[in-house]
């Protein structure tokens, strides 16, 4: 059987590093390189001199090279670079893996535009535990009527973490607003220093910490006048979510086109 060959988008990111060493040990994998934005210090420098990458390809800053040689291109960066990335890709049918974050509803409109041409799978998480948390969230909210329960969302991340809430805590959010049927848009509480009021029923609050090196800590908690209840994961560390975006670029490398989840793989 052919090798799947996979390129990766900002190489050199932390997720970026470690995906492109789980490639390099998969038998079944071949990584054709990685690439980086072409004002990063270490572009046209081999890998395994700027990082732990045991590589000898370049950095290189061009993208389309790469993504045209590529059957799959597993990018985590950020939403311009994404659908930089996308439109070369869609050119190229080349399938695509994003674990990009904190994309607007316009930018995730284009990615889904993008998914009729080429197989597009996108999660704002990659790990088998968050996903089931998923469900669960959704479970509890659908079965604890909001005129009982508050749902209150806390995430925390590395002090490296740019955007907030994070995308896996919006997620939860959203499955949050789907088991109660309503619109997370207009439910979602991100700043109560504006508005010094009380909590509205039906609200979805967000609470968010950052610092250390810390992978990723998300709980949900639904919070009545006599219990509460957390629902909680927190990663150990990045390797959940490298192994969820290996098994992610196999599964698109399958398809044709269309616009896919996580909970498609599973």
């Amino acid at each position: 059987m052919a090798k799947i060959k996979i390129a990766v988008a900002g190489c050199l990111g932390r997720m970026g590093q470690e995906i492109s060493k789980q490639i390099l040990k998969n038998k079944n994998l071949e990584f054709v390189g990685g690439f980086e934005h072409k004002k990063h210090k270490d572009i046209n420098k081999p890998l395994n001199k700027v990082s732990d990458i045991k590589s000898t390809n370049l950095v290189t800053a061009n993208s389309a090279q790469l993504i045209k040689e590529a059957s799959v291109i597993i990018d985590f960066t950020t939403p311009e670079s994404t659908l930089d990335n996308l439109k070369i890709a869609s050119a190229n049918k080349t399938a695509v893996v994003i674990g990009t974050t904190g994309m607007t509803d316009a930018q995730k409109k284009k990615v889904k535009s993008y998914s009729k041409k080429i197989p597009i799978l996108m999660s704002s998480n990659m790990s088998i535990g968050v996903n089931l948390l998923f469900n669960l969230v959704k479970q509890t909210a659908s079965a604890l009527k909001d005129t009982e329960y508050d749902i209150e969302i806390l995430e925390t991340h590395h002090k490296h973490k740019k955007d907030a809430p994070s995308g896996t805590a919006l997620s939860l959010g959203e499955y949050a607003a789907e088991g109660r049927k309503i619109n997370l848009s207009k439910s979602k509480v991100l700043d109560r220093t504006k508005k010094l009021k009380p909590r509205k029923k039906g609200d979805i609050g967000f609470s968010v910490l950052r610092g250390g090196e810390i992978a990723g800590e998300h709980t949900v908690s639904f919070i009545s006048g006599n219990d509460r209840i957390d629902l909680t994961h927190k990663a150990n560390n990045r390797s959940i979510f490298v192994t969820g975006a290996i098994d992610a670029a196999i599964f698109v490398n399958k398809k044709r086109s269309g616009l896919f989840s996580m909970k498609d793989l599973f």
